[in-house]
């Protein structure tokens, strides 16, 4: 993306929709990001409100932060703006959960366990995987108190591997706004598809009800 264009629209890449969505760690970054997955369509450049998401308009600070995000990967720009998904989530979700895994096994539960939507898998082994995703996300929390530092980085995948090494099931926790989920993925993950931010995206403006700016909590406390 040309940061110099203000007639670009700015839209979120895979990878910037999963940093805004891994933790609650508060980040003017991600408040950012979170902002562009709140919003119904992506903003020009020109026309975004960098004074409510940065606390300036003035141009030299906003180049240098759209010129950082897209060094990251995080965003880049569109000739033609893009809307967001406006599907409810039952009949969304199961058109783009088959994209994120090489098998085409997907599920997003919530925190407690309970499945939302699932493809790929049966009906009999929805269940308990569901529950074994509660299972990960209370087990990433435990493991981040443990091992102190880490608690500046999100909360982390985990999985079932084979005795290669390749993921069999894994289970990423994403954050939209205060509320937690679970996205398993069985098979090799394929987090940089478009929908991936697609779906991420539709969570976001249904139920992220705050631009997220507090500490990392564990949702299984309480």
């Amino acid at each position: 993306m040309n940061t110099l264009r203000e007639d670009l629209h700015l839209c979120i890449t895979p990878a910037g929709a999963f940093h805004a969505t891994a933790t609650q760690e508060a980040s003017q970054d991600r408040a950012l990001l979170f902002s562009l997955l709140h919003a119904a369509w992506t903003p020009r450049c020109g026309e975004a409100p960098w004074q409510e998401w940065l606390g300036s308009s003035e141009p030299t600070r906003i180049l240098e932060t759209v010129a950082r995000l897209e060094g990251l990967g995080w965003i880049w720009g569109l000739e033609e703006p893009e809307q967001a998904p406006t599907d409810t989530l039952e009949r969304l979700l199961p058109t783009l959960l088959p994209d994120l895994s090489s098998t085409g096994q997907a599920m997003l539960a919530d925190q407690q366990g309970l499945q939302i939507a699932f493809s790929g898998f049966n009906e009999s082994q929805a269940q308990p995987i569901a529950a074994i995703s509660a299972d990960a996300i209370a087990l990433a929390f435990r493991c981040r108190r443990i091992l102190g530092e880490a608690e500046r980085l999100g909360p982390g995948a985990w999985g079932m591997i084979d005795a290669a090494g390749h993921s069999q099931l894994g289970v990423w926790p994403l954050c939209i706004g205060t509320k937690w989920f679970a996205l398993v993925i069985g098979g090799r993950p394929r987090l940089n598809h478009p929908s991936f931010t697609r779906l991420l995206w539709a969570l976001v403006r249904r139920l992220g009800d705050s631009i997220p700016l507090i500490q990392a909590s564990n949702p299984t406390a309480g």
